[in-house]
């Protein structure tokens, strides 16, 4: 019978840890050369688009525009996740993670409308571990993936209540998400709540003291 020591375990943790940090110090660069990269793309679509002939050619343009947005917003998305520091507590706007989470949730989950987002047009910040929010996010999104109906969706309605923030986060009824045990728990240490539903959760969150 083979298997790991503990030696070889922690060795193993602690490589993938410093391939990691070594992986985030790539990411600002990254993000700056493609962001470079999308400028142009996106100068020369506007100078194209305005001499390229009505109909199809004008369609065309405006799809390889939105598959560059797209694309824009994923990376993003992807490289500031391996920016973010873990195991910091902040006053954020939950709406702002929410909507910087929105190209991967959606690109994890089987079809374009399977995930919906709803956000109020300002909400007050609340204190909350960013990195630890995303990742249960996203682990959530992964599972809903394999357990989601055809036709099911996963919505995520944030509203104001009481000073602080709402979050509902609806299923079709009876799907098993353990990731949201992950998103309650975060929002009571957070100094919130949360009640599990049979096609969801439902959490919320105090609004952080004002600073100074």
């Amino acid at each position: 019978m083979t298997g790991e020591t503990p030696n070889q375990a922690d060795s193993a943790t602690e490589i993938q840890a410093k391939r990691l940090t070594s992986v985030a110090t790539l990411a600002r660069p990254v993000q700056h050369d493609i962001n470079n990269l999308l400028t142009v793309v996106f100068a020369n679509l506007e100078l194209l688009k305005r001499t390229a002939a009505p109909g199809g050619p004008q369609r065309q343009l405006d799809r390889i525009q939105e598959a560059a947005k797209r694309l824009e917003g994923t990376t993003r998305a992807i490289l500031s996740l391996l920016r973010r520091p873990v195991g910091q507590t902040a006053a954020l706007r939950m709406s702002d993670i929410l909507r910087a989470a929105q190209p991967l949730l959606t690109l994890l989950l089987p079809t374009g409308g399977a995930f919906q987002l709803e956000l109020p047009e300002e909400d007050p910040p609340v204190l909350l571990d960013r990195a630890a929010f995303e990742d249960a996010l996203l682990a959530m999104a992964q599972q809903a993936t394999e357990a989601m109906p055809r036709g099911g969706a996963l919505r995520m309605l944030l509203e104001l209540r009481d000073g602080g923030v709402a979050l509902a986060v609806q299923h079709p009824e009876g799907m098993a998400l353990p990731g949201l045990d992950a998103l309650a728990a975060l929002a009571r240490t957070s100094g919130g709540t949360a009640e599990m539903a049979p096609d969801g959760l439902r959490l919320t969150l105090p609004a952080a003291p004002a600073a100074g």
